[in-house]
C-alpha cells in the first residue's frame, strides 16, 4: 500500500480544502472521553471487524468505520494535509514495526509509559499494553474522528480485559502537542515521515517528549516521492539536532524499501 495524496482538479475543490485546514487549524488538541468497555456493544459490530496475523500475533480492527463526521474532501484521498492524516488506513510500516516489536519484546515490557504517536488504528499501543498491560499507553491522532471511530474501538477489541486503566487517547496537531503529551519510555511511530514538515513536527515531539534513557522506534518508506518525505532527510534531521541520534535497526531492501529507526537521546 502506497500513499494517495490530495491534487484537487478544480478552484471549487481546492477552496473547500483551504476552508477545512482553517477550520482544524483552530481546533485545540484534546483528550477524549473513553466510555467504559462493555462486551455486547463490541461484539455486535463482529460483521465489522477484520483479523490480521503478525508473527505469532493476532489483531482485529475493523474494517467497515464509520466516517461520516469526515468531509467527502477528505475521504476522496488517504491524507490530505492538516485536514486528514491517512488514520483510517493500516500501513505498511506499522505491519513492520509490529513484527519488529514481537521479536524484541524486552524493549516494550520494560518501559512503563508508551506514546502511540499518530496511532490511527492503535496497533503499535495496543501491542504494547498486552505486552506489558500496567504500563501506561497514550494513543494520539490528528483526527479526533480517527480516535473515536476507529482507535478506541479497536483499543477495546483487543484490550477490553484491559478496560482503559492508565490509557488516554489524544488528538490534534503534533505541534501543538507539549501541553498535552508527557515525557514517555518509549514512543513507536508509523509512517509519520511523509514530508518535510511532517518530519520536523515528529523530531520536535521526540526532542520533547522523549524521556532521557528513552528509545523511539520510527518506521517510515525510504522515500516519499514527491513531497520530500523519507528516512534519509530524518536521518539527517536528527543527525543535525543536536539533541537525538539514530541508527537503522531493521531494512526491507527489496520491493518498497522501508526503515525502522531507532531514536534516543544523545
Amino acid at each position: 500500500m502506497s500513499f494517495k495524496f490530495n491534487f484537487f482538479d478544480d478552484n471549487k475543490e481546492n477552496d473547500n480544502a483551504n476552508d477545512l485546514k482553517e477550520s482544524y487549524q483552530k481546533i485545540v488538541p484534546k483528550e477524549a472521553s473513553v466510555t467504559p468497555y462493555n462486551p455486547a456493544s463490541i461484539n455486535l459490530l463482529f460483521s465489522q471487524w477484520k483479523e490480521i496475523t503478525v508473527g505469532s500475533q493476532t489483531y482485529t480492527y475493523l474494517r467497515d468505520v464509520d466516517t461520516s463526521s469526515l468531509s467527502d474532501v477528505a475521504l476522496r484521498s488517504d491524507l490530505v494535509p492538516d485536514v486528514y492524516e491517512g488514520g483510517f488506513e493500516v500501513w505498511e510500516c506499522t505491519i513492520d514495526l509490529l513484527n519488529f516489536l514481537q521479536n524484541n519484546k524486552d524493549e516494550v515490557e520494560t518501559n512503563s509509559a508508551v506514546l502511540d504517536l499518530g496511532c490511527g488504528s492503535g496497533l503499535l499501543g495496543i501491542f504494547a499494553k498486552q505486552a506489558c498491560p500496567q504500563s501506561t499507553v497514550h494513543f494520539q491522532d490528528f483526527n479526533m474522528e480517527v480516535i473515536s471511530n476507529f482507535t478506541i474501538k479497536n483499543y477495546h477489541k483487543n484490550c477490553g480485559h484491559h478496560s482503559s486503566h492508565n490509557v488516554k487517547f489524544i488528538s490534534g496537531d503534533w505541534s501543538s502537542m507539549s501541553h498535552i503529551l508527557a515525557k514517555y519510555d518509549l514512543i513507536l511511530t508509523a509512517e509519520t515521515l511523509y514530508s518535510v514538515e511532517s518530519q520536523k513536527k515528529v523530531l520536535k515531539v521526540l526532542e520533547d517528549h522523549l524521556a532521557d534513557e528513552g528509545v523511539a522506534y520510527v518506521a517510515s518508506k525510504r522515500h516519499y516521492f514527491g513531497v520530500g518525505g523519507g528516512v534519509v532527510e530524518f536521518q539527517n534531521l536528527v543527525s543535525k539536532s543536536g539533541t537525538l541520534k539514530c541508527e537503522v535497526v531493521w531494512s526491507c531492501t527489496t520491493g518498497l524499501l522501508r526503515d525502522i529507526l531507532k531514536v534516543s537521546k544523545c
